[in-house]
């Protein structure tokens, strides 16, 4: 099960643990436009200056210097810029697991886009391609499918990052059988509204508190049976005590936070601006990493006010570098 990978992270984690700065894990918005329109998505709607080449490779080699064992390019649609594959190869340079979330489209045509990469989170919401097709535009299901196929030639680590709605809420499991079925990891997360890049159209098909409730539930579920989900059971069964789910997350009331965002993980706009995570939820003023330099704006994110969320894929990080026996075997299973 452990890989000199694995190895790899543990000598780079106890190297850095103790210094003031060690953004072990960074999720990188390149940019905010992307070839598709979601239904749940106004990330294209945003517009904001972008980080050039040079100054994203400087970040890249000073995330490796302070300890970063993985980065995640994000978007909008990250592989539209061109210098996607340089900046994978910068990062695998440095040493840092290289990930990006994507919805395919581009890898069909380009299979190259792989090159650099060590993992792959794909946008799907369903098995087949009703949903799929409906949500994000039509042909799409098709083309992801075929850009799976091609990561999976290649052996690279992937997964699926499965967005629900009451539209396809019944899909959870015929997704987590499709993945199954191709060697991936599933992720699903409830769509949501009044955040900076989520279309508050998405209230109108949302799920209901209910649902929230009872997806966590089975999900928790179907991990104890052993099912190819991303996260832990007690990360999923968590999201069950949260009291109001139209309020994601809860600020500590003017005190100092405690949350390992900012501290073992940061998220980076396209415009190099630092926030403690992607939620922007915090009564925060970021620093920016061209303009104030990478150090001054890893220590201005450590310091905030957003003190938890019910956000499975946050409180696995919280879990995982709290050193909890359970998250720290997801991670080693995932690879």
């Amino acid at each position: 099960m452990l890989s000199e990978r694995h190895l790899r992270f543990a000598a780079r984690y106890a190297a850095h643990r103790f210094r003031k700065l060690h953004p072990f894990e960074v999720q990188a918005s390149l940019l905010n436009a992307c070839n598709l329109r979601c239904a749940y998505c106004r990330c294209p709607d945003v517009k904001i200056e972008l980080m050039t080449t040079e100054q994203w490779v400087r970040a890249i080699e000073g995330f490796g210097a302070h300890g970063t064992m993985r980065i995640k390019y994000q978007g909008g649609e990250p592989t539209l810029r061109q210098d996607f594959r340089t900046l994978c190869a910068a990062s695998q340079a440095a040493g840092i697991v290289t990930a990006v979330v994507t919805n395919g489209l581009q890898f069909v045509e380009k299979p190259e886009l792989f090159d650099h990469l060590d993992e792959v989170v794909f946008s799907l919401d369903s098995a087949t391609p009703g949903h799929t097709n409906r949500i994000r535009g039509a042909g799409v299901h098709e083309r992801v499918c075929e850009a799976i196929e091609i990561a999976r030639s290649r052996g690279i680590n992937l997964f699926i990052n499965m967005v629900v709605t009451r539209d396809n809420f019944d899909e959870i499991e015929p997704m987590l059988d499709f993945c199954e079925a191709r060697g991936i990891g599933l992720h699903s997360q409830p769509a949501v509204s009044g955040r900076k890049y989520y279309d508050d159209a998405v209230k109108d098909f949302a799920l209901t508190d209910e649902q929230i409730r009872a997806m966590h539930r089975r999900l928790g579920e179907l991990k104890r049976e052993g099912r190819r989900l991303m996260f832990s059971a007690a990360t999923y069964e968590n999201v069950l005590d949260w009291d109001d789910y139209g309020d994601i997350s809860q600020n500590t009331g003017g005190g100092e936070s405690t949350c390992m965002a900012g501290r073992f993980y940061v998220h980076i706009e396209p415009n190099g601006d630092v926030h403690p995570c992607n939620q922007h939820d915090a009564n925060f003023q970021p620093k920016n990493l061209v303009r104030d330099g990478l150090g001054p704006a890893l220590e201005n994110a450590q310091h905030h006010d957003c003190a938890d969320c019910y956000c499975a894929y946050l409180n696995e990080r919280k879990s995982v570098f709290g050193m909890r026996p359970l998250a720290l075997w997801e991670m080693a299973r995932r690879g």
